[in-house]
């Protein structure tokens, strides 16, 4: 009888075990095939901006209006590396921001040991946001909530040392 339940526990645990390794990989494969659906849905952007500006440099033309002058920006920031920090569910997250031409062109994550891959793929959405935004001020990764509010608060943090 002590046997017995014994080995019935002890399956008990191998089965808890292989269906938390079961739900795992399903996380990671999903936060796989979000991030490659991003990657399509900002290529199928980026080629319809390109549309847009040639259809709208067509039109100016048939018009017979001139291209307008960019009108110069020193945009937001001031040029640099600033680095910032902030906390996600699994601890300190560290970025390191750069600052060219008065814009955001880099944002590095340096530091994120304490997060879980699968909830941080999900999250990495973030620095691909802010930098399309020029500012922290960017939804959360649906799912991985502490890990993106992490990543934000670190991104604020740099780009508060950056504003002109």
């Amino acid at each position: 009888m002590r046997f017995r339940n014994f080995f019935t526990k002890l399956i008990n645990v191998l089965l808890l075990a292989g269906v938390l390794f079961y739900y795992q990989s399903v996380a990671v494969q999903r936060a796989e095939a979000v991030e490659a659906n991003r990657a399509a849905v900002a290529e199928a952007e980026a080629y319809n901006d390109a549309i847009r500006l040639e259809n709208e440099a067509a039109e100016r033309a048939a018009r017979g209006e001139t291209e307008p002058e960019p009108e110069p920006d020193a945009g937001l920031y001031v040029d640099g590396v600033y680095e910032g920090e902030g906390t996600g569910y699994g601890g300190v997250i560290r970025v390191r921001v750069t600052v060219s031409g008065g814009a955001v062109t880099d944002i590095e994550v340096t530091e994120h040991g304490g997060e879980d891959p699968a909830y941080y793929m999900l999250a990495e959405a973030v620095v691909d946001n802010a930098i399309a935004a020029q500012s922290a001020d960017v939804d959360g990764a649906s799912g991985a909530t502490f890990s993106s509010a992490g990543l934000r608060q670190a991104i604020a943090q740099a780009l508060e040392q950056a504003v002109r």
